[in-house]
């Protein structure tokens, strides 16, 4: 299965421990700080500023922090250098040919590969929050060289890679104007010989540039095959605005599978998933949730929640509960409706994220809520997550036994209802125990 993604370096990190060794006991410094903190007994469900969020709610005690990881998952700033998806959005797309090849479809076909579909995407994801406008160029525009020779793939050598952007810039810089635009598409004719749908990517300049008043920090380029993947142009957009990689690239020469991490879940993880709708930590990150619909559970004792589906407008999209300095719980319901018409399975979805591993490390693993099972196995891009969410009565515990979490209502309007019980961190029990 071919992927798609950003060019990123690489980064370290690891999994909370279990019993005495130091990940744990960082991470019950960390609970006794926030019960000091908060200064009264229950469990708190604390409102969290949409990010990036006020110096005042980086106090919270569920905002991960941003870390020098590419992509990183952090919530308590906004990256410099990105655009934020919010409000109305203008992209441009440029069509690239070649001496080696007479396009077989006009620049308005190309287009219409991916658009009015992507920007439908995000409208839907955003609940109308970000309306992502293309102005697609009416022609082809000729490259000075043959397509085979950039040497187009998906691990492009840099002096390769570099080549194809210099030209390609040189090539419509004197025709196209760039100014005004945050995102830029520079899409190659699909019938060229030397195109490598495999190489679709977002490029990140060393040097930003400056074209026509506008600083050019990464361009998209586009190199699919006509049709195109579904959704690819969705996934690409994601890194422009600092969504990483969610899927897992193995070793070259292994059988390993790309979608252990997230499964079908998250279009960041795999563009042909089942359930392509954006976590909702993303649309938190993104700045598409209200302050009153992401809580955090950060005290001892015995809580429940209302959760509204992430593909809906309106209610609590988000619950999370910090596990350590750069780690925390993420829990979310899911329905069979809008982007994530074709899911598999509905429920409450867990996820563990990761604030210090960067795009394609693994930053956020979807918990399988059933272990000994798969499902979907004609259409799932990974069966054994495709039913990963919880249903009604049934429950999940972190292995540490500190955190249990058990769906007790599912309402006629769609809503779940969980049952978050935090455990004191001396009284942990059921270490190991997952509870379903």
């Amino acid at each position: 299965m071919r992927r798609s993604g950003s060019a990123s370096g690489s980064a370290s990190g690891g999994a909370p421990g279990r019993g005495d060794d130091p990940a744990l006991r960082r991470r019950r410094v960390l609970r006794a700080v926030a019960a000091a903190v908060t200064g009264f007994a229950g469990l708190v469900a604390w409102t969290l500023m949409t990010g990036p969020a006020a110096q005042a709610a980086i106090r919270g005690a569920c905002l991960l922090p941003r870390t020098g990881v590419h992509h990183s998952e952090g919530v308590d700033s906004w990256a410099g250098g990105y655009a934020r998806p919010t409000g109305d959005v203008k992209a441009l797309m440029i069509f690239l040919s070649f001496p080696d090849a007479a396009p077989e479809l006009s620049p308005a076909e190309v287009a219409a590969d991916h658009f009015p579909q992507t920007s439908a995407f995000f409208d839907e994801a955003s609940y109308g929050r970000f309306r992502l406008h293309v102005r697609a160029e009416t022609r082809w525009l000729r490259m000075p060289r043959p397509s085979t020779d950039y040497a187009i793939s998906r691990d492009w050598a840099p002096a390769h890679r570099t080549a194809y952007l210099r030209d390609a810039l040189e090539t419509a810089d004197p025709v196209v104007d760039f100014h005004g635009y945050d995102v830029v598409y520079l899409v190659a004719d699909p019938g060229a010989p030397g195109v490598d749908s495999d190489a679709t990517k977002v490029v990140n300049l060393a040097m930003p540039l400056t074209i026509d008043g506008t600083s050019l920090s990464r361009v998209v380029t586009v190199f699919e095959h006509h049709p195109p993947d579904r959704n690819v142009l969705a996934h690409e957009t994601g890194h422009v605005f600092d969504l990483p990689d969610l899927y897992y690239r193995p070793p070259v020469g292994s059988n390993a599978d790309w979608d252990t991490h997230v499964g079908d879940w998250d279009l960041m993880g795999s563009q042909f998933g089942l359930a392509p709708e954006p976590f909702a930590w993303h649309k938190w990150k993104l700045g598409w949730l209200d302050p009153d619909q992401v809580g955090c559970v950060s005290r001892t004792g015995i809580t429940y929640h209302d959760l509204s589906p992430d593909e809906t407008r309106g209610g609590t999209k988000l619950l999370v509960v910090r596990t350590g300095v750069d780690t925390a719980l993420a829990i979310e319901a899911r329905a069979a409706i809008g982007n994530d018409a074709t899911t598999c399975r509905q429920g409450v979805l867990l996820y563990q994220v990761r604030s210090d591993r960067e795009s394609g490390d693994g930053p956020i693993d979807v918990v399988d809520g059933h272990p000994g099972t798969s499902a979907c196995t004609a259409t799932s891009v990974y069966p054994p997550l495709a039913d990963a969410p919880l249903g009604l009565g049934e429950s999940y515990a972190l292995p540490d036994g500190s955190t249990q979490v058990t769906v007790t209502g599912h309402a006629a309007d769609g809503s779940w209802t969980v049952r978050v019980t935090e455990n004191a961190p001396d009284s942990a029990v059921a270490r190991g125990d997952r509870g379903v």
